[in-house]
C-alpha cells in the first residue's frame, strides 16, 4: 500500500462506524437518565417535607410552652389535651397525633404507660409528634419533658 492511499484510509470515521456510535451512545443515555428520572419520582417534594417539620415543630412547641405556663404546667400534658388533627388545620393532606408515655429517669426510651390525668408521677415525658402525608409518609420529632 502506498503512503497516499494510507493516508486515505486514516483519514477518520466512516458514516457506518458514527450510526453505530450514535446508537451506542443513545442506548446508554437512556438507561442512565431512566435511573434518575425514577430517582427524582420517588424523592419527596421539598416543600412538602418542609412543611411536615414545621408542623411537627409547632406541636412539640406548644407542649414544651404549656409545660411552662403557670397557668397549665407539667400535669396540663396529658393525651387529651392533644388530640390528632386529620387533617391539620389549613394544610389538606396532612395528619398530626401526639404519643405521650411517662417514663423514668433512668431509662427515658421505656415506656411506663400514658400519664395520667395528673401528669407523670416519674417527673419524665418522653413526646413523639407524627405527621403522616401520603407522599412523604410519616415524619416524627421526640423529646423529653422533666418536671423541675
Amino acid at each position: 500500500m502506498t503512503a497516499d492511499r494510507r493516508q486515505q484510509a486514516e483519514r477518520g470515521f466512516s458514516l457506518i462506524e458514527t450510526i453505530i456510535t450514535l446508537v451506542v451512545l443513545s442506548i446508554a443515555a437512556a438507561g442512565v437518565l431512566s435511573v434518575f428520572t425514577t430517582g427524582m419520582r420517588g424523592s419527596a417534594d421539598p416543600l412538602l417535607l418542609n412543611q411536615a417539620v414545621q408542623l411537627a415543630q409547632e406541636k412539640t412547641d406548644t407542649i414544651i410552652g404549656d409545660r411552662g405556663n403557670p397557668a397549665r404546667g407539667f400535669a396540663w400534658i396529658v393525651p387529651g389535651n392533644y388530640p390528632a388533627e386529620s387533617p391539620v388545620t389549613g394544610f389538606p393532606g396532612f395528619d398530626r397525633s401526639v404519643t405521650l408515655f411517662c417514663v423514668n429517669a433512668a431509662d427515658v426510651n421505656t415506656s411506663l404507660g400514658a400519664p395520667g390525668a395528673g401528669g407523670c408521677a416519674s417527673g419524665y415525658t418522653h413526646v413523639t409528634v407524627s405527621i403522616a402525608h401520603a407522599v412523604l409518609g410519616t415524619i416524627s420529632i421526640e423529646t423529653v419533658l422533666a418536671n423541675y
